[in-house]
């Protein structure tokens, strides 16, 4: 009786066999693991950009709806408009400015809550949007157009809103001489819109806000409270 003997693997070829085994174990673990991680930690990071985006929206439009007319104010000034603060040129566009008779927490000084804030948008390309303001209970004087504000720029306050947003435009309906029953239509534009009726800029009826982190954009429109819309955006509402 003959015998058939099949060669097998030799010890050290097991050895080998299960030494590269185990490093491909190794590294396919590895690799599922970080995938995991990035999966898992994605939707948390992007949820957190997302309630930024959404909390700075509703702020501010919390903020246009509560603005009022200050007991400083002049006659031609509105709940939101545009304004210089102090230390600013008429070089430079003026800010969205606006009144907060009883400001929120996040506009804070070194002696506790303030109010009877004065708030100005302030857009910046380095350190996205802040809003520059003062309290009327801070030492004022009169400026060259009959308005109270703090002597020195020095005495203006910057709250930071978000670093993650990068651009701002400004959103106008219609002409600025258009008649009522003339058809309207939204314009989109960088810049503020010289007006044609004074020496000044047209008060934008909405901001558009763009939110950029991590190459992905974020966009949200604010009202100004300037103009009592329809939903449509067609035709003004009766006051």
């Amino acid at each position: 009786m003959k015998f058939l003997f099949k060669k097998g693997f030799s010890l050290v070829e097991v050895l080998l066999a299960l030494s590269i085994g185990g490093l491909v174990l190794i590294a396919a673990t590895a690799l599922l693991v970080t995938i995991s991680q990035a999966w898992a930690n994605r939707p948390a990071t992007r949820d957190a950009f997302d309630a930024h985006v959404n909390g700075v929206s509703h702020f501010l439009t919390a903020v246009s709806e509560e603005a009022s007319v200050s007991s400083f104010a002049l006659p031609k000034d509105q709940r939101v408009d545009l304004q210089y603060p102090v230390g600013f040129s008429d070089a430079e566009d003026p800010l969205i400015h606006f009144y907060l008779r009883e400001a929120p927490p996040l506009f804070f000084s070194p002696y506790g809550s303030a109010n009877r804030v004065h708030g100005y948008l302030y857009p910046d390309e380095q350190d996205g949007l802040s809003i520059l303001w003062f309290s009327e209970l801070q030492e004022l004087e009169k400026n060259d157009q009959g308005r109270m504000e703090p002597e020195d720029e020095d005495e203006l306050r910057k709250t930071l809103v978000s670093p993650f947003c990068e651009e701002i435009y400004y959103c106008y309906y219609g002409e600025e001489d258009a008649a009522p029953d003339d058809i309207k239509e939204w314009e989109i534009k960088n810049e503020l819109e010289e007006s044609e009726k004074t020496d000044g800029y047209r008060i934008p009826a909405f901001v558009k806000l763009v939110f950029r982190w991590d190459d992905e954009d974020l966009e949200r429109t604010i009202s100004l409270a300037v103009e009592n819309l329809a939903p449509t955006g067609i035709e003004e509402e009766p006051k």
